[in-house]
């Protein structure tokens, strides 16, 4: 028999009914996408708290936070009194913690999600169940692909030590072919053993690149030689070949993205934050050689050119929590704009006053949220959202231009053997006219000479 059968649900079950039948006053700051009239701009302050945008306009109201917080009215029977304040004014000196206390002071509850942090309790803020993800993220410019243009691309497959040892590899069997072959080079047997390695290096050589003219070994040794050479031209051109690909291919499609604080602090270090980030001391004490520039949220919320605001600012990233984070990408104009990474890991809830047993609320709200998760009914409101994307035009690449290599990118192996060619015909032009005038010279001293 099992004792505890249909307990946690009956249990679950009144308690999330606490509230049934009372009214909670309700404040929130006005976040577009989260608590705000649609459609409606952003109201303007006018004076210090408490400048009021409207009271008792839940009717009105949408966004992830206001739909999380009625529907737990509805499961839990109680009504809600909305009042809508103007964002936080730092020209007025006020902050988010002041602007917590004073919701918390004045109102049973704050109807949308707080970063929780060790300051905000100490001063008598509770927070609740954690529904919502503030992880502070890496908000960048997405960048693709490699245009670095390199001389030397020809010698990027391999180390530097490899082309020695490919070097001295041609050196041996071309030294190895003049001995056993010496007699079937030429009908001389005078021949200069200088002119007979260079002439086998060539041939060498010629074989390595599938061109020019070589010989081919009349001694079953001298075959034995060539054969094995040929296996290790055959391994070597391959590796050579698949490296090759593999670079330019990865140069082509590797992100430039930073998406680490590492990455950032390589880039340079500085990022823009918002005005009283509560989780900015935190941020700085893990990463003391972080340059932050303050910037109002509503200035970062409201851009839609993410390069401007990074070229105003001089910075390289935008460290926002994660829904503030994807409403700046979902507002780029070009959607170039990326949630890339983690600069630290935040939870945020509903909060409350520790005074006065307000923050025993948090534990009627917490069974609440447990239970829309549970059933899936919080993964559903979080999707409805979820599913605003970027409406612009987006860069979309096929599979055969994801691979191509640019042209840029190479030019260099042809400009470095278009520099190669047209110097040996510079020096070959000098050696004949060098031995044209020798040739002229010497006809005038034979010819002074006969006189």
């Amino acid at each position: 028999m099992n004792l505890l059968e249909n307990v946690n649900d009956t249990v679950n079950a009144n308690f999330n009914t606490r509230l049934e039948g009372l009214t909670l006053t309700v404040a929130a700051i006005w976040d577009p996408g989260y608590v705000s009239i649609e459609g409606e701009a952003a109201p303007t302050r006018t004076r210090d708290y408490p400048d009021v945008y409207c009271t008792d306009c839940g009717s009105q109201l949408s966004g992830y936070n206001f739909d999380v917080f009625e529907k737990m009215a509805s499961l839990g029977n109680f009504k809600t009194n909305w009042t809508i304040f103007g964002d936080v004014d730092s020209s007025r000196g006020e902050t988010y913690e002041q602007m917590a206390l004073n919701f918390t002071r004045d109102f049973d509850v704050s109807g949308q999600w707080w970063s929780d942090t060790a300051r905000r309790r100490s001063i008598g803020v509770s927070c609740g169940y954690y529904h919502t993800d503030v992880t502070r993220m890496l908000t960048v410019l997405e960048t693709t692909g490699s245009d670095t243009f390199s001389l030397l691309m020809l010698f990027a497959p391999f180390q530097s030590y490899i082309w020695l040892v490919l070097f001295a590899a041609f050196l041996l069997v071309s030294t190895a072919l003049v001995y056993i072959e010496h007699d079937f080079h030429t009908d001389s047997k005078r021949v200069n053993f200088k002119d007979e390695l260079c002439r086998s290096l060539w041939n060498t050589w010629c074989r390595f690149a599938c061109g020019g003219d070589a010989h081919d070994p009349r001694t079953h040794l001298g075959q034995l030689v060539q054969g094995s050479y040929g296996f290790l031209r055959l391994i070597v051109v391959a590796l050579y070949g698949a490296s090759l690909t593999s670079i330019l291919i990865e140069d082509a499609n590797t992100s430039g993205t930073i998406k680490t604080m590492s990455e950032l602090r390589a880039a340079g270090g500085k990022a823009i934050m918002f005005e009283g980030d509560p989780l900015k001391s935190r941020i700085l004490a893990q990463n003391p050689w972080l340059i932050p520039e303050d910037v109002s949220r509503g200035e970062i919320l409201n851009t839609t050119d993410f390069r401007a605001l990074l070229d105003k600012y001089g910075s390289q990233v935008v460290i926002l929590s994660a829904p503030d984070a994807l409403t700046v990408a979902q507002n780029s104009d070009l959607c170039d704009v990326i949630v890339s990474g983690v600069a630290i890991s935040a939870g945020g809830g509903f909060i409350t006053s520790y005074d006065d047993c307000l923050s025993d609320l948090n534990f009627v709200f917490d069974s609440l949220l447990m239970t829309m998760e549970s059933d899936g009914t919080l993964d559903y409101i979080t999707a409805s959202y979820a599913n605003k994307k970027c409406t612009s035009v987006i860069k979309t690449e096929s599979p055969k231009s994801k691979y191509q290599v640019g042209l840029f990118r190479i030019s260099g192996i042809f400009v470095l053997g278009s520099a190669v060619l047209v110097g040996v015909s510079v020096l070959s032009k000098l050696h004949q006219v060098a031995d044209g005038v020798a040739s002229k010279s010497r006809a005038k001293e034979s010819g002074q000479t006969e006189g």
